[in-house]
């Protein structure tokens, strides 16, 4: 490996640029609407945002730094399968455009766990499932921050703590100022830069090993080009069942969350909203083999040098085999690794700020709705500026202490959002699919859900067998030259980090021993968790409302089931208004059907 690699000067110049330019969009925003101070401006910019800046802000949010690291990683020591997970995720917006849209764009709700309020007449409801999104959008966003937190580590030397205060400062101060516009402009600037940094990867390992062709036939001999991976079996990790049906409902958690839902109503049509999802569906694909490109690429490099990094011991985490890699392939061309590590910050950055902004929207609307009832619309919406801030500080304290996380970010982030995430579309479904749902099904059938893909996850962590990685590169050439100084005071400022990631896999491998067995359920692939808990949610909802239908009446208003499937209900139609006032007709109705369900209760 060649010595002395690190940030130039024009990275540090680049990567300070890409950084202010959030903060000025923000400051900009800041002053421009400074006269229109309440929330539906700051959290929904008046709900006249343009639709392409809108749909490059969804793509950013949910992509982020951590599969620009997450899972070219993957494909490194698990092959291309992996990558086929974005054509899942792109099924999820073809499903959202004829659910999710039409059922939650003409409710012109501020928050989308209003609508659990609404169809189940439970403040439990609402709340339960309100507080398990919320927990899972702060693990999220703990481990996006830590993404290019490792990145910048493993760039530049900086101290995980300094990287982590540094991108949660700025996103945090952005977001609390500029509100929604700026999170969707500056997102879909992060966007563009994304997209660069990865082409430039591209076409410069394609250029050092020698062409396309190289790269390919390399990657094909180290097993990197399999995609004929068909298993059925739940324990078989990226198969074609797991990635599309797995990694459908898996997105599907984001589809029906708080931050998806927020760029959906900041439009002016449903039309426009519905054209988003089009978009993604294209881009994600599309970003999947981009993925795989810079996957093989780096496969291609590294065996063409006969250095492996990770087993030479010169990076002491495997998500930090890109950033490492981009700083061998672009030292000769000054700004361009800058450009890089500033497209993983641009990743994280969308994906903080945006869940900051949806966190501080569930709080006044869900939580401290009545308390700001007597508010002005001004002092709401410092109200909300102030929780953005406290979120941010509180973001950055939870990805400070996940440091000693070691595993693949991307198998992190998908696990949490198929552990969590399938119980609460579980909810949701029951209670958009079937009139007969009510709120008795809804608490039994998600608690129950949740127990389940909880067990599993933690199980798997603990006693699960660890997936066969493909051969890695030889690590022959990797001390060829005379040792690398930054290598060197890197390594000795992250031996801690290193030590208790040591002891960490050391624990688990004698938990392992210690129990002698793994259970069945241990060993199903966190790609099915997702499904498993919105099926478990759903089947056992539907069942448990069936049999406690006398305690709470199925729903007839149209307006709270699917559009395709009230017709099948033979629900009475309704005039689907966007006008901001069918939120009205809903409280009023609902609380009449409240008011008949407790007096056949008594």
């Amino acid at each position: 490996m060649s010595g002395n690699v690190g940030l130039q000067i024009a990275d540090y110049v680049v990567i300070a640029v890409m950084l202010f330019i959030p903060l000025a969009v923000g400051v900009f925003f800041a002053i421009k609407d400074a006269k229109k101070t309440n929330r539906d401006e700051y959290l929904f910019g008046g709900r006249k945002m343009s639709m392409l800046p809108v749909a490059l802000s969804i793509f950013a949010t949910f992509m982020s730094a951590i599969s620009m690291m997450g899972i070219p990683t993957e494909v490194y020591y698990y092959g291309a399968m992996h990558t086929t997970f974005q054509i899942g995720f792109a099924l999820s917006f073809l499903i959202g455009y004829v659910t999710m849209i039409p059922l939650i764009y003409p409710l012109h709700v501020t928050s989308i766990y209003q609508y659990l309020r609404l169809r189940f007449q439970s403040e439990l409801v609402r709340n339960s499932v309100l507080t398990l999104a919320m927990i899972q959008t702060f693990f999220y966003m703990a481990i996006a921050l830590l993404t290019p937190a490792l990145a910048l580590q493993a760039a530049a030397g900086i101290p995980f703590y300094v990287s982590v205060l540094i991108v949660g400062s700025i996103g945090t101060i952005y977001t609390a100022i500029g509100g929604i516009k700026s999170v969707v402009w500056t997102d879909a600037f992060q966007c563009c830069i994304m997209i660069t940094g990865l082409m430039v990867m591209i076409g410069k390992g394609f250029s050092l090993v020698g062409g396309a062709d190289k790269v390919w036939s390399k990657a094909e001999a180290g097993g990197r080009t399999n995609f004929l991976q068909f298993s059925p079996d739940p324990r078989s990790r990226s198969t074609w069942w797991s990635t599309l049906i797995g990694g459908c409902f898996m997105w599907l958690t984001n589809v029906f969350n708080q931050s998806t839902t927020q760029r959906v109503c900041a439009m002016r049509t449903m039309k426009e909203a519905k054209i988003t999802f089009v978009i993604n569906f294209f881009m994600c694909i599309f970003y999947g083999g981009f993925l795989f490109a810079v996957g093989i690429v780096i496969y291609a490099y590294f065996d063409h040098i006969q250095c492996d990094p990770y087993n030479a011991g010169l990076i002491s985490n495997k998500n930090q085999l890109p950033p490492y890699f981009v700083l061998h392939v672009l030292q000769d061309l000054p700004g361009m690794s800058g450009l890089y590590m500033s497209s993983i910050f641009s990743g994280a950055l969308s994906t903080l700020s945006s869940g900051m902004n949806a966190l501080a929207a569930n709080t006044v609307e869900d939580i401290l709705q009545r308390p700001l009832r007597n508010f002005t619309e001004q002092r709401s919406t410092l109200m909300t500026k102030l929780l953005v801030l406290v979120y941010g500080v509180l973001i950055v304290v939870v990805a400070y202490l996940a440091r000693t996380m070691t595993g693949s970010v991307a198998q992190m982030t998908l696990s949490v959002f198929g552990a969590c995430g399938g119980p609460i579309l579980g909810v949701f479904l029951l209670g958009a699919c079937f009139p007969s749902g009510n709120k008795y099904g809804a608490l039994v059938g998600g608690a129950l859900a949740l127990t389940l893909t909880m067990w599993m996850s933690v199980g798997n962590q603990l006693y699960g067998k660890a997936p066969p990685t493909l051969p890695s590169p030889s690590t022959d050439m990797c001390f060829t030259n005379e040792s690398d100084p930054f290598l060197s005071e890197w390594t000795t400022n992250n031996s801690t980090w290193h030590t208790n990631a040591s002891s960490m896999n050391t624990k688990v491998i004698s938990n392992q021993t210690d129990v002698g067995f793994s259970l069945f359920l241990y060993n199903i692939t966190y790609e099915w968790y997702g499904c498993i808990g919105t099926v478990v949610s759903l089947v056992v909802g539907l069942l448990v409302s069936l049999c406690t239908c006398k305690w709470q009446q199925p729903t007839h208003n149209a307006r709270l089931i699917f559009p395709f499937l009230a017709k099948v209900w033979s629900l009475p139609k309704v005039d689907r208004e966007t006008n901001g006032k069918a939120l009205e007709k809903l409280l009023d109705y609902e609380t009449q059907i409240q008011a008949q369900n407790n007096s056949l209760m008594s």
